[in-house]
């Protein structure tokens, strides 16, 4: 009995599927096409458009050059993950290189990932991930 009672149940709990590509949940890229996900902690597709953070930078997660380096990658790809996933956030204009400033009411994801570690501010100079 209580089995057939869980198997009615089961459609009420199952999440419903997004209506449109904006109400879609961030995970992590992994197979192509990328669609909505994040690829690095300072990178995401969205609707299929890559989407540079203008003001942060983090390495990268499949090159990292050393193990502490690999490791703040993955780190700061799960953070950013979570924080496009935690609610509406604004994608400011593009200058044509796909870097935008992306934030939520007024504060930027990217320099909440720098007050937080797992992101130094853009600057013209590669940062040196593993010194």
């Amino acid at each position: 009995m209580r089995a057939a009672i869980a198997l009615l149940m089961l459609p009420l709990l199952a999440a419903p599927l997004p209506a449109h590509a904006e109400d879609a949940r961030f995970m992590l890229c992994e197979a192509l096409p990328h669609l909505t996900c994040v690829w690095s902690g300072d990178s995401f597709y969205l609707r299929g458009k890559v989407v540079r953070l203008a003001d942060a930078v983090t390495p990268e997660r499949y090159t990292s050059a050393c193990p502490k380096a690999s490791q703040l990658s993955w780190r700061s790809a799960l953070r950013l993950r979570d924080l496009l996933n935690a609610g509406t956030f604004e994608i400011g204009d593009a200058d044509g290189s796909a870097l935008a400033l992306v934030s939520r009411d007024g504060q930027s994801l990217g320099a909440q990932l720098i007050t937080e570690g797992l992101a130094r501010a853009r600057t013209p100079a590669s940062p040196d991930w593993c010194g």
